[in-house]
């Protein structure tokens, strides 16, 4: 049986079950939040969750797909515009506007949280979320050097560097639950890296 996100046929219950059980994890933490507490948030028995779920990490796991899956990277969502500064500024914004929502941050925090005493949890949120992302920087610099557009050797690499210069200052104070710097939004953000990547592997 997948430990991770077991029995995945959606139902009202079962719904029901991850709604409360994402909002007790961002709230609560991982470590404090109870089958119990999770149960009565949906307003079903205990019974009912492990019917869906083997215990706390394949609930939790099935949260962090449901969060970060989905067609959230889909190829479609993620077009080649006309030009690479387009077609970069558009997956980077992208990516922005998913990493900066309030969710995706609290969802973070709790990962790492969580990271060193659960690693497969850590593993599933990568593979669910960052590591999707990155697999859609790097295909979006495959297509710009197939157009000719760009020159990029590695673009697993180069998406690595793109993806490290969109979570700046901006990203890392949201994170921390700090005010956003004065004068400096995530479209500056996005425009410097651009910036960049054209300067490092433009034609």
């Amino acid at each position: 049986m997948d430990t991770c996100c077991n029995k995945q046929r959606s139902s009202p219950k079962r719904d029901a079950v991850l709604d409360a059980a994402q909002a007790c994890f961002l709230e609560l933490g991982y470590a404090a939040t109870s089958m119990d507490q999770v149960a009565a948030r949906a307003g079903v028995s205990k019974a009912t969750i492990y019917a869906h779920f083997d215990g706390k990490d394949a609930l939790f796991a099935a949260v962090i797909h449901r969060r970060c899956g989905g067609d959230l990277w889909a190829a479609e969502a993620w077009p080649i515009e006309s030009g690479a500064r387009a077609t970069l500024t558009a997956g980077a914004t992208r990516l922005m506007e998913l990493m900066m929502l309030p969710d995706t941050l609290a969802m973070y925090r709790v990962v790492v949280a969580e990271a060193v005493r659960h690693p497969d949890l850590a593993n599933a949120f990568w593979e669910a979320g960052p590591g999707q992302g990155k697999a859609r920087l790097s295909a979006l610099f495959e297509a710009l050097t197939a157009r000719g557009e760009l020159a990029v050797p590695d673009p697993w690499v180069a998406a690595d560097q793109f993806g490290g210069m969109l979570r700046a200052e901006v990203f890392h104070r949201a994170l921390l639950g700090l005010p956003a710097p004065e004068g400096r939004r995530p479209e500056d953000t996005i425009a410097a890296a651009v910036d960049v990547i054209l300067r490092a592997y433009g034609r």
